[in-house]
């Protein structure tokens, strides 16, 4: 994020440039829905959490690194672009430059001209100077490792062996017309600026280490900075005044900070402090609005250091007050606001691993370049192989599928070990298996413990082998692509009861119609040359999944020359009519779909839908908008789904209508959410029947495919507690479609709201039957006139 664009170094033209009022507290503005978190160890000192909160406001994503200061082998340092800090780097490549096991963004700086704002220390070395721009706050840590946050100042000035004494505007920071006078030193770069086209009598003058003067230049190009001395640049008046010395003359620099740089192990600007002394703090700079944010600070100890990101763009982002309080949550008793916006970076290195990965996502989609940042080291010696730890794409597979185990090592210390994969044993626990060098492949059914060892150092990862895949998914589900591209294709595949696990390509035998392009090894897909329409086909473990391509401008193709795929609901066990007793735990119940009308036609099925239901069944569910004409015409009880959101008990089963109308159970009332989480914990008997007017996956669902998944993991957990049977019903564009996400059943159906020609009445319309006995639930779908 940047504060502005800085044009000069001039002190009263940078005051201009930014205001920085005082900051009112609020309160956070969202409520917490559902929180998520994931922790990891990447050192004895240093650990990372991921905190994901699903809020009334949306989806919030934090990244944490609690660093402990007390560690003999952790320790944090600045980073920047090793070549010098003119050339900015992304956090990622500095870690992985550095050899870092974590780092995050720093200074504030101009994208243009990468003018970094305020101040920065590297081993008591002042490589950038406090800013000038109003109260803009520094993080250090001494040369005894204790923090602090405080707002600096300093005094800055060179003295010419005539006695004039010029102030030095800034360190290492890039100026526009150099009307002050400004130092570089080879944190900078390996040369100076060098006069240009805006200043082409640019006057700088080398200096060795022992403050004499080397060479006075004018109007000349980049020159070499001495490695211990610098290059003083300027023009106009201060230029003249460069003019005067002369080879041999010695200068008097006087550089002091308050606090003294001198004494301090490490230092970065931010912009205001937000919390001091465990409260929030007034703020000096404000950056408004709901954005991707960075932020320091320690603990009131001072033993530990707590290093925070919360993500923007995709997701909700945070208010200056809101990471306030988050920081305060977090446990800093004092903390920074650091830059953000697309700044926003923080990089971990997982346990085992040799390079940092980027640990949040950049609010534009790319990792910035960015002037500097703070890096966590573990700086104990390596060390001798200590344990294992083992990773695989997933840890479902299908018995007699593969799946690819990797293997990485560590130190006592954390480091990482190289690991050499001939030398590790594989075994496993729990189920049966062979092992063909890191591949294990599943030789009976259940939950097992794969174990790998090297010497006395083991690791362990859990798997689960499921049954025979009975549906086969691709991602992207249809491809439609240029002449000799390619593109990746992922498969998956569920279980009789929705259980799904990814397919590697090994296990993969793919059937190519109408030379539509070839598939490689790694399931790699590359289009031909031809403008053509056809198919790729997966087989795996007999069962066929189809794929259509078309590549260019297509062409004609017989669909009749594909084989035949099995339906899901032609072995589905639970789609058959069973009888019922109409008592308390056995009963049935209709399903129908929109009842909006606008032909005559579609007004008789709708009203042939409450016959049949006043006829044959106790009660009836129907979905979307219901007409008056059908409610009027129902002589039983019924269930619609309408603008609110209710629950209700009927016989062994509970009903929770929901209104996702709107792509969300967050609009248009925050509160649904909260309410449908307190109605799982009042479920009674044995199964839970959630209707709404509209799907949860695909184009018609959830515009948030997140929500949408924290929706069925919250069902899933309610069932994996309660084992009580949870049925998805909703209204869609489908005739009839049902399938099972981990034991899950999504049912649906369309009612008299259908696009198209809908003439034909005896195959168009239907209804879904739905049997209940005890915890067994059955289903048919009949047809609404021919039944």
């Amino acid at each position: 994020m940047n504060i502005k664009k800085i044009l000069s170094l001039g002190v009263s033209i940078l005051l201009l440039l930014l205001t920085f009022p005082t900051q009112n507290v609020k309160a956070n503005t969202y409520t917490i829905l559902d929180r998520k978190e994931f922790t990891q160890n990447l050192s004895k000192g240093v650990v990372h959490k991921n905190i994901i909160y699903f809020t009334t406001e949306g989806w919030i994503n934090v990244n944490v690194l609690k660093v402990d200061l007390t560690d003999k082998y952790t320790d944090v340092s600045v980073i920047f672009n090793p070549s010098g800090i003119k050339n900015r780097m992304s956090v990622r490549d500095m870690a992985n430059t550095y050899g870092a096991v974590a780092s995050v963004n720093g200074n504030f700086f101009d994208t243009t001209t990468g003018f970094v704002i305020g101040a920065t220390v590297k081993d008591g070395r002042l490589i950038t100077d406090p800013s000038n721009i109003g109260k803009l706050a520094t993080f250090s840590i001494d040369a005894n490792g204790i923090p602090s946050i405080e707002y600096w100042s300093k005094s800055m000035s060179v003295t010419l062996p005539n006695g004039t004494k010029l102030p030095l505007a800034a360190i290492n920071k890039i100026s526009s017309t150099f009307e002050y006078l400004v130092m570089y030193t080879r944190d900078w770069f390996s040369t100076s600026p060098g006069a240009n086209e805006n200043v082409p009598q640019l006057v700088e003058v080398v200096v060795d280490g022992n403050d004499r003067v080397l060479e006075v230049r004018q109007g000349q190009p980049p020159v070499e900075i001495p490695q211990d001395g610098y290059v003083l640049a300027g023009a106009g008046y201060v230029g003249q005044n460069l003019l005067t010395l002369k080879p041999g003359d010695v200068i008097q620099k006087d550089i002091m900070t308050n606090p003294p740089f001198e004494n301090l192990k490490m230092a970065v600007s931010g912009g205001t402090i937000l919390v001091k002394d465990g409260k929030i703090a007034p703020f000096t700079h404000e950056i408004k609005g709901y954005t991707a944010r960075s932020a320091i600070g320690y603990t009131q100890d001072k033993k530990y250091l707590i290093i925070a990101t919360v993500d923007g763009s995709s997701t909700r982002g945070m208010t200056q007050q809101e990471m306030a309080n988050l920081m305060i949550s977090l446990g800093a008793y004092d903390a920074l606001n650091l830059d953000g916006g697309g700044s926003t970076q923080m990089a971990v290195r997982p346990l085992g691993d040799t390079e940092a990965k980027l640990a949040n996502h950049p609010p534009e989609g790319y990792e910035r370049k960015v002037a500097n940042g703070i890096g966590i080291f573990n700086t104990a010696p390596q060390g001798n192989l200590y344990a294992l730890k083992l990773e695989a794409s997933d840890t479902n597979v299908f018995k007699g599928l593969h799946r690819t185990i990797t293997v990485k090592g560590y130190d006592e210390n954390y480091n990482p070990v190289t690991i050499n994969p001939e030398e590790v044993l594989f075994s496993v626990n729990g189920i049966t298996g062979i092992f063909i060098g890191n591949t294990f492949m599943p030789t009976s059914v259940g939950e097992g413990v794969i174990t790998a060892r090297v010497g006395n150092a083991i690791g362990t990862i859990k798997i689960t082998s499921l049954d025979k895949p009975v549906d086969i998914r691709f991602n992207p589900s249809n491809i439609v692509i240029d002449k000799n591209k390619s593109i990746p294709i992922t498969v998956t595949a569920k279980n009789i009861k929705g259980y799904r696990a990814l397919i590697e390509p090994q296990d993969i035998t793919w059937e190519v119609y109408n030379n539509v392009g070839n598939i490689d090894k790694s399931g790699v897909f590359v289009s031909s040359n031809l403008d053509v329409t056809g198919a790729l086909v997966a087989n795996v473990l007999g069962e066929k999944a189809i794929l259509p391509v078309k590549v260019g401008q297509g062409s004609e193709f017989d669909t009749s020359l594909l084989p035949h795929v099995t339906e899901f609901t032609q072995i589905d066990p639970y789609n058959k009519e069973v009888i019922v007793k109409n008592t308390y735990d056995s009963f049935k119940f209709m399903v129908f779909g929109d009842t909006k009308y606008n032909t005559l036609l579609k007004l008789h099925i709708s009203l042939k839908a409450a016959d049949i239901a006043n006829a044959e069944y106790p009660l009836a569910i129907f979905l979307g908008d219901v007409n008056e004409k059908v409610l009027k015409n129902l002589k039983v009880k019924y269930i619609t789904t309408g603008d609110k959101y209710t629950m209700y008990n009927y016989n062994n089963s509970t009903f929770i209508v929901l209104n996702n109308r709107s792509g969300s159970l967050l609009n248009p009332d925050k509160n649904q959410w909260s309410w449908f989480k307190e109605q799982l914990n009042n479920v009674k008997g044995d199964n839970l029947f959630i209707i709404l007017p509209k799907p949860v996956w695909g184009s018609d669902g959830f515009k948030d495919v997140k929500e949408a998944t924290l929706f069925e993991e919250t069902l899933k957990e309610f069932k994996k507690n309660t084992s009580k049977n949870v049925w998805i019903i909703y209204n869609s564009k489908s005739k009839f479609y049902t399938t099972l996400n981990d034991e899950i059943r999504y049912i649906t159906t369309y009612g008299t709201d259908v696009e198209g020609n809908t003439n034909d009445i005896y195959n168009d319309f239907g209804f879904i039957s739905i049997m209940v006995n005890g915890k067994e639930v059955n289903y048919q779908f009949k047809n609404l006139i021919n039944k």
